[in-house]
């Protein structure tokens, strides 16, 4: 499957959706011109709907750090939320499910760029409770 950029807002902030493989060439790059046409555009409320992400590779993971230091650098944030399975174990694998700001729904995550108390999600949680342990953990 091909990768592709969806983009729509909720109030004030810009919601990303990211479909297919988030992997090192065109993915990337077209991901990575969206961030910065935003950030640019001083739209620095970001959030990533993950739901349809299949997989992301090393690159696409690096990007998304950038991605979340840009945004934090801008004076904004950049939630993510909905992660499919693999998005979670591979995050967790990284460890990078411990930087990046993760919600379980769209509101949570727009809630929590707004400053509101939200539960983020919870990745190790989540993959305990599929009954399994979770990837580069105990």
């Amino acid at each position: 499957m091909s990768f592709q950029v969806t983009e729509r807002n909720n109030g004030d902030v810009l919601v990303l959706g990211l479909e297919g493989r988030l992997v090192i060439g065109d993915a990337v790059e077209e991901f990575r011109r969206k961030i910065d046409r935003a950030i640019k555009g001083g739209q620095t409320k970001l959030a990533l709907d993950l739901s349809g992400t299949e997989y992301i590779d090393s690159s696409g993971m690096g990007f998304l750090v950038v991605a979340h230091k840009v945004a934090r650098d801008a004076g904004g944030m950049l939630a993510m939320f909905n992660p499919t399975d693999r998005v979670i174990d591979l995050m967790l694998l990284t460890k990078l499910s411990g930087v990046f700001h993760l919600f379980a729904t769209e509101q949570d995550a727009v809630d929590a760029i707004h400053g509101k108390a939200v539960q983020p999600f919870d990745p190790v949680a989540y993959v305990q409770e599929r009954g399994e342990h979770a990837p580069g953990g105990e």
